[in-house]
């Protein structure tokens, strides 16, 4: 065997080996690729199916608020929150931007958060904002306070 044919051979020899190499890099990048998009897909389903907000009546509402790691908002002004409000909530004026932020801000995100206003609508805005920001379960009471003392809900107000 001559030199220049050993050498030949040698070079094929790495030369296949270098295909190879190419080719598992390019198989496992396409593969990291859709490994990845599978991942990002996943998350963001999970992330999506895992954020809620639901309104329901006031004797589920009521219902909700037994269990414990409950957090319950009154997204009124502060007046309306004086002249009666379900024992336990923290008042988060949600027509007060900065004061309604830093009551969520206080809040975790993990546990659920019971949201309530006057007639539904604040507390609808006010779910919708959670949800979008990190909270995972949010529950709004349909028809707000109006429909909670309607049902005979127990308030209590602030003299």
């Amino acid at each position: 065997m001559s030199n220049a044919h050993w050498f030949h051979s040698s070079y094929s020899c790495i030369f296949v080996m270098k295909t190879v190499t190419i080719t598992e890099h390019i198989i496992n990048f396409v593969f990291m690729k859709h490994l990845l998009k599978a991942f990002i897909l996943l998350f963001v389903s999970g992330t999506a199916a895992a954020q809620t907000k639901t309104t329901v009546a006031p004797a589920e509402f009521e219902k909700g608020l037994q269990t414990k790691g409950v957090q319950l908002l009154d997204v009124r002004r502060p007046e309306e929150f004086k002249e009666g409000h379900i024992k336990g909530a923290i008042l988060a004026n949600w027509q007060d931007e900065k004061q309604f932020q830093e009551q969520a801000a206080k809040l975790d995100k993990s546990k659920p958060v019971y949201v309530y206003c006057l007639a539904g609508v604040r507390g609808d805005k006010a779910a919708s904002w959670l949800v979008k920001n990190g909270f995972t379960s949010v529950i709004n009471l349909e028809d707000g306070i109006k429909a909670w003392k309607e049902a005979g809900k127990p308030t209590v107000a602030e003299h």
